[in-house]
């Protein structure tokens, strides 16, 4: 069995990249592989933003990416500096920096990049998307 760690570097504007990496989350584990961690740097943290809607017609990549992580217990980890940059923060740092709300929601979790490369240790490979 495969150990896959997932890192996701496309916005949710790139929806087919995106489109892919669910399926190939999907695929993996209907195949016996094990996805140790699913962890969204650069433009890829937009998709743990919790204030995105997507219109009617649109595939909702924020809940898609939920449901796999709830289903399946994969860990979402969300690159803690590059989401802060980008105005994705938790309710942790939203305290801590006196702002009004937080739009981080369960199950992603901000994490340092060593968290990451921890996990990556783990895992006998690593697909970009």
């Amino acid at each position: 069995m495969q150990r896959i760690s997932v890192l996701i570097t496309s916005s949710p504007e790139s929806l087919t990249a995106c489109l892919d990496a669910v399926a190939f989350c999907r695929a993996a584990i209907d195949e016996g592989q094990s996805i140790d961690q699913i962890f969204f740097y650069q433009a890829g943290v937009y998709h743990a933003n919790g204030l995105m809607d997507a219109s009617a017609n649109e595939v909702d990549l924020t809940k898609a990416w939920q449901s796999l992580a709830t289903e399946h217990a994969i860990p979402l980890l969300v690159c803690v500096g590059a989401a802060s940059k980008r105005g994705i923060v938790d309710a942790e740092q939203a305290e801590q920096a006196g702002l009004a709300q937080h739009n981080l929601f369960e199950p992603f979790k901000q994490v340092g990049l060593g968290e990451f490369f921890t996990l990556l240790h783990n895992s006998s490979k690593l697909v970009q998307f």
